[in-house]
């Protein structure tokens, strides 16, 4: 792990670039470990930690990752092309306006310390014009964001932000679609490039024994490499009707 990790840095250093590059970090699918969901909530950076609605721990791990300073995310159920369940309180593009905004409002209720949402799975929902038009609408009026998982290439979910005024982002790098430690370094020398590239970018992982093991050894290191590791709401789009640009990266499709 650590000739992983010191390989890594050689990697990072050699493409340093004038300023210091921002990187996202979004742990979904936090809620249903207490022990793998605290062990996101004491990572040592400014993670940001998805929290599925009705899971048994979900309220707790919230309430203690926005004591710690991590930004909390409300990570919505929303209909999978190839998921026939749905946690409680998911989104169905069967739903009608009513239905789905009284589902949507139950789930900020779970969770007063949410700055946004992203999906979780959702790549049937976020094809569906309608159902996210009124989903944004909704976020709009609670003043939170919205960040797309990208588990779709079709997916319209910034579009619409963009429509309703909503800041928004999507997801550049899946950390462990693959769960081997040498393919989760892979994929964030990845995201350390994407972001030298541009300036800043956002990955998504999961509360996953390596997933955590990798990010207690490598987070304490970003400092040294110029990487600075903010909150999501940081990398945000601004508000402006544009076109839809969100397409998610060839062979990195995921239910996230």
């Amino acid at each position: 792990m650590t000739r992983i990790i010191l390989l890594a840095l050689a990697l990072w250093g050699s493409a340093a670039n004038a300023g210091q590059p921002r990187i996202a970090i979004i742990i979904d699918d936090l809620g249903y470990s207490r022990q793998h969901g605290q062990a996101i909530v004491d990572l040592p950076a400014a993670v940001t930690c998805a929290v599925i609605p009705f899971s048994p721990h979900g309220q707790r791990l919230a309430r203690q990752a926005s004591q710690q300073g991590k930004e909390v995310l409300i990570h919505m159920p929303m209909a999978a092309h190839q998921h026939a369940r749905l946690d409680r309180g998911g989104l169905t593009t069967g739903m009608s306006e009513p239905q789905l905004l009284a589902q949507v409002r139950k789930a900020l209720q779970q969770f007063p310390e949410a700055r946004g949402m992203n999906n979780h799975m959702g790549s049937a929902l976020t094809e569906h014009k309608q159902s996210m038009g009124w989903l944004m609408g909704e976020l709009k009026a609670n003043q939170l964001f919205f960040v797309d998982s990208r588990t779709s290439g079709r997916s319209v979910a910034q579009d619409q932000a963009m429509k309703a005024g909503l800041a928004n982002a999507g997801r550049d790098i899946f950390l462990d679609n693959d769960r081997n430690l040498i393919k989760i370094n892979n994929q964030f020398n990845k995201l350390i490039k994407l972001a030298r590239q541009r300036g800043h970018a956002i990955a998504i992982g999961h509360p996953y024994p390596e997933t955590v093991h990798y990010l207690q050894q490598v987070l304490p290191l970003l400092k040294q490499a110029g990487i600075q590791v903010v909150p999501v709401s940081e990398l945000l789009s601004t508000p402006a009707p544009q076109l839809n640009t969100a397409a998610a990266l060839p062979g990195d499709h995921g239910e996230s």
